[in-house]
Parts: structure tokens; sequence; C-alpha cells
């Protein structure tokens, strides 16, 4: 059933979400010309939403709202043994051949590089949550023993603790917050890219303890300026727009 839901899901994302008002255009073409024009037209620029970097951009700008990025002086007003910075998994895969080894998936890299930059520049502690996919079982390493590995051998960085239980972003929050229960943080810095911040937030603000500060840094932030070329399909505009999708139904079904 889960994968019958996923592959639901994975239709209705951008830009193949516009396929059934572009059909429905053409079934009705001879019955409500007025009808089936008014649907082509609005698949069209549904098809143009969900694959360009602008269109994506904005989609994303009404759906989730502006981000900024964090900013350093906010993070220098606590000691840093009373924060810590949280780096929320986003996937790995079982093996790559070139390496001959499991690896962190590029999200999962990015997110880990950013994490180390901040810590590296405020001092605070780096955790990073994630663990082995459900529906991978059996004896493999979990994504943050990854993550540990690959930041001590790429980036010369040691963890100061890893959550590898979680499977999804709520299991994130939770275990995350048992992980920190008893240690006096006061403030909890949350890395993961834009697109998956505000659900991040949500899970993180209902399980963490009253008292403790949550400080968005959200990663993979668009520049301001754009380009004729962010107006024409492109692999960076579906990738987004799809991400955008799958994270603005994950909102509205509570996970």
């Amino acid at each position: 059933m889960n994968d019958l839901i996923h592959a639901v899901a994975a239709f209705l994302l951008p830009p193949t979400g516009a396929f059934p008002l572009l059909l429905l255009a053409w079934w009705l073409r001879h019955r409500r010309r007025w009808l089936s024009g008014a649907l082509f037209a609005a698949g069209l620029i549904a098809v143009w939403v969900g694959s360009t970097e602008l269109g994506a951009l904005w989609l994303q700008q009404r759906l989730l709202g502006p981000q900024q990025a964090v900013q350093m002086q906010r993070l220098q007003d606590i000691p840093p043994r009373e924060s810590v910075i949280v780096v929320l998994g986003g996937g790995a895969r079982r093996l790559m051949p070139e390496y001959g080894s499991a690896q962190l998936k590029p999200a999962s890299i990015e997110r880990l590089r950013y994490g180390i930059w901040l810590s590296r520049r405020t001092g605070i502690p780096l955790i990073f949550t994630g663990g082995t996919p459900r529906d991978e079982p059996g004896d493999r390493m979990t994504e943050a023993a990854l993550a540990e590995r690959t930041a001590a051998q790429e980036f010369g960085f040691k963890l100061a603790a890893k959550e590898d239980r979680a499977t999804d972003t709520r299991e994130n929050a939770r275990y995350t917050a048992e992980l920190l229960r008893g240690q006096p943080v006061r403030r909890v810095v949350l890395v993961t890219h834009d697109v998956h911040m505000r659900r991040a937030l949500r899970a993180f603000r209902e399980e963490l303890p009253p008292g403790v500060e949550l400080v968005p840094a959200p990663m993979g932030l668009a520049l301001s300026g754009f380009e004729w070329r962010d107006l024409l399909p492109s692999q960076d505009g579906t990738a987004r727009a799809r991400y955008l999708g799958y994270e603005w139904l994950g909102y509205l079904a509570g996970h």
C-alpha cells in the first residue's frame, strides 16, 4: 500500500501533476470548448511552474513564505556549550560502486558540510540525526554513522554526537529531543534545506521541551536576482518543484 501511495504522489508532483489537466482539456475539446481552453492554459502554466527555476521559486514563496540565512551574531549571545547544531539527514545510498561502500546522498553531504561550517565559526557542537530507512532492513551503516565517517575523513571534523534511530522528520525531532534531555541546552540550530525547513520546524517545536529556542538555519537558498535562463525548463527547476510538492504534501498530511 505504501508503494502505491508513493507512486500516486510521485505522479501528482510537478511537472507531471499537470497532465490530468491537459488530458481533461483534450477530452472536453468538442463538448466544452471554453472550459477545454481554460484547462489547457492552466495545464501549460502548471508545466512551466513545475519545470523552471523561476516558477518553482515563485510557488515556494507562496506556499512556504520567505526564508533567510541565519545570522552569525544571533548565535553568539549565549555560550556555545548551551547550544547545539542539529543537522537532519537527507538520505544515503546502500552502495556506490565507485566507492565500493555506502555513502551519503548529495543532500545529506550538503547539510553536513554547512553544519560543519557553522560549527567551526561559532564553536557550537554538532549532532547529526538519521537512521536506516524502514524499507531497507539488514545490517548496514546508519545515515548518522555515515555522516560521522564522512565528517572525520573528508572534513577532519568530529561530531559531538549522532542520533541513528530516526527514519523520518518526526523521528528526527523525537529522538534528538531524547538525546538532549538532561543537557544544559538552551538553543537548537536546525540545519536542513530551505524547502524542508517548515516541516522540520513544526516537528522540532512539538518535541523540544519548553524554553529551548529553535533557530532555523536553512540552506540551498536561491539568489535574489534572476537571469533569463531561469524562465526556461531545467533540471534544477524540476527538482526544486518536485521537492517542494513532496514537502507540501507531507506538511498537509502532518508528517
